[in-house]
């Protein structure tokens, strides 16, 4: 078997990034104040471990600043002064007091009236700008709604309104503050929460005030967060790719990011393709600075939607294997099987250098990686033809540990290591292993799972007399529970007849045979009921142009009954009345 190269996982940065610039920033004053980036850039560990560890160049200040913006639980950012600071625990107690209290408010009746008797815009402005910022915050949204739509722009000098320029960008910077308490208040989920970002984002006009810009630009800061809260909870849901569009072009990079990567659940549609080819004009290197959990989820996103994969995936392994060497095995490993599952994009230049470099940091980590991450990478590597010694001291390891590992989890493994072929020492051990494992009393794998081992090794030890032996008397006392999934296995695994013998053969066949053909006639029993119980549906009136015409003329007809007889019974009435007066 292979074994590691000697030049690889000699070096002792053990370090992942976070706790990188933890250190860093410790160690200039971070944990009391600001530290400006250059001065990160700086600092002998930072730039000694790009060397090193990540063997690429040091980021600028942007892509620096990518990686805090993003890491908001552990790390505040200033964008003005382009600093970072340690997050403090005082700071998440404060947040999680100031929600508390939006959320708990109390209704402002005082300000909500004020707001209804105003007759003009001077009566708006004053009424904004004598409330209490609290009050405003608890204003319900369609208030706050619109007042930023009778507030989106000051008045034009000839105005007769014009006697509140002056106090104006106050009122508005006072209602753009009060807009995250506001929906925090309510509770407001993904499509609120776009809905006011997209009128945030216009308010104020081409010309604003300065301190209203400012006050503009901190709202939109926290609408972005929530989004992005939002989204990570709850997926995208309903709210359209145009909002998607919107905020890539307008918002944080790690927002963004999450919003694309709930673009898997849209499917194949042109709005998911126009959105994912507007992220791929996103220089890679600024994706580098992500969390790993975004990056896997971009990953994941693309096992599900072809339209999101043919121009994001490339991207994301381009962006993942300038920082691989840091990112834990147990993250290389779901990127790596998130990859082999994408629906589009993996034959790009981007994914084969991704599978290289990852290669070259699990090396080291392999003897201590865990069996799911074992099976995750024999999974994603067993198509890989260019890292197959890697692929082969990963089998290596595992053949070690098969006693160990649940029969259908070693299924798994199993199915990505024989990729190797009949010759490899690990996978005839695999083979040996499960000639005694396989026991229909004993073993934990159902009819399908035993379908798909047979699949699977077939090709790798057709003769292994005792293999088969064990597997074709499990799969004959199994035969009841194989599904159409179990059956397609073993046609594979035995094509017209033709594969590895054992004494119950032909038997299993024919059970195979005879079990598809049940099937058959039961999906045609089912169709025959069905197309019955339409039948009856329709003679009793349930459906059906013609019935409805039938009823429609016995009605008709009735209704003919009834006005003879009505006639006919006037016409005896007045008969007896003639009669009468006739007496």
């Amino acid at each position: 078997p292979a074994s590691p190269p000697s030049n690889v996982g000699t070096r002792d940065e053990t370090k992942t990034m976070n706790e990188l610039f933890t250190n860093a920033v410790t160690s200039l004053g971070g944990e009391a104040g600001y530290v400006p980036l250059g001065k990160l850039r700086e600092n002998a560990e930072v730039v000694q471990y790009f060397q090193r560890k990540l063997m690429k160049p040091l980021w600028g200040e942007e892509i620096m600043a990518v990686f805090f913006q993003s890491r908001q639980a552990e790390w505040e950012f200033d964008a003005k002064i382009r600093s970072v600071r340690r997050r403090s625990l005082l700071s998440d107690q404060i947040q999680e007091m100031m929600i508390k209290k939006r959320k708990t408010a109390a209704f402002p009746e005082k300000v909500y009236e004020a707001l209804l008797r105003a007759g003009n815009l001077s009566d708006t402005v004053n009424a904004v700008n004598s409330a209490a910022p609290s009050d405003l915050a608890a204003l319900p949204t369609d208030t706050i709604e619109a007042l930023l739509d009778s507030l989106g722009k000051p008045p034009e000098p000839t105005d007769p309104m014009a006697g509140v320029i002056p106090v104006f960008p106050t009122a508005q910077s006072r209602v753009l503050a009060a807009v995250p308490g506001a929906l925090d208040k309510k509770g407001a989920g993904l499509d609120l929460l776009m809905a006011f970002y997209k009128k945030v984002l216009t308010f104020g006009g081409d010309k604003a005030d300065p301190k209203m810009t400012a006050q503009k630009i901190e709202t939109l800061k926290e609408l972005c967060e929530a989004v992005g809260s939002a989204i990570r909870a709850k997926g995208l849901g309903t709210t359209s790719c145009n909002f998607v569009r919107l905020l890539c072009q307008t918002a944080p990079l790690h927002v963004v990011a999450l919003a694309v990567s709930g673009l898997g659940e849209k499917g194949e549609g042109d709005d998911v393709k126009a959105c994912a080819a507007a992220f791929s004009q996103i220089p890679a290197p600024m994706l580098e600075a992500l969390p790993e959990d975004a990056l896997l989820r971009l990953a994941t996103a693309c096992t599900k939607s072809g339209a999101l994969a043919q121009s994001v995936l490339p991207l994301v392994a381009a962006a993942s294997s300038a920082t691989l060497s840091a990112w834990s095995a147990d993250d290389v490993s779901k990127l790596l099987l998130a990859l082999a599952k994408a629906k589009a994009g993996t034959d790009s230049g981007a994914v084969a250098n991704l599978h290289g470099r990852a290669a070259e940091a699990l090396f080291p980590k392999v003897e201590t990686m865990t069996d799911a991450q074992l099976i995750k990478v024999a999974l994603a590597f067993s198509k890989v033809v260019a890292c197959k010694e890697f692929l082969e001291y990963v089998a290596s390891e595992s053949v070690k540990r098969t006693s160990n590992i649940p029969h259908p989890q070693l299924l798994l493994l199993t199915q990505g290591l024989v990729s190797l072929g009949a010759t490899n020492q690990s996978v005839s051990k695999l083979a040996d292993f499960w000639s005694t494992a396989v026991d229909a009393d004993k073993s934990p794998l159902n009819g399908d799972q035993l379908a798909k081992l047979a699949q699977v090794l077939a090709s790798v030890a057709p003769s292994h007399e005792a293999l088969w032996a064990k597997i074709g008397k499990c799969l004959l006392e199994k035969k009841s529970s194989i599904t159409d999934a179990g059956r397609a296995s073993i046609q594979a695994a035995f094509p017209e007849g033709a594969g590895p013998a054992f004494a119950d053969k032909e038997a299993l066949l024919s059970a195979v045979r005879s079990g598809k053909s049940k099937d058959a006639d039961k999906d045609r029993d089912r169709d025959r009921e069905g197309a019955r119980r339409r039948s009856r549906s329709r003679s009793r009136g349930g459906g059906g142009r013609d019935s409805r015409r039938d009823r429609d003329d016995r009605r008709s007809r009735s209704r003919g009954r009834d006005d003879r007889r009505s006639r006919s019974r006037g016409r005896d009435r007045r008969r007896s009345r003639s009669r009468e007066r006739r007496r």
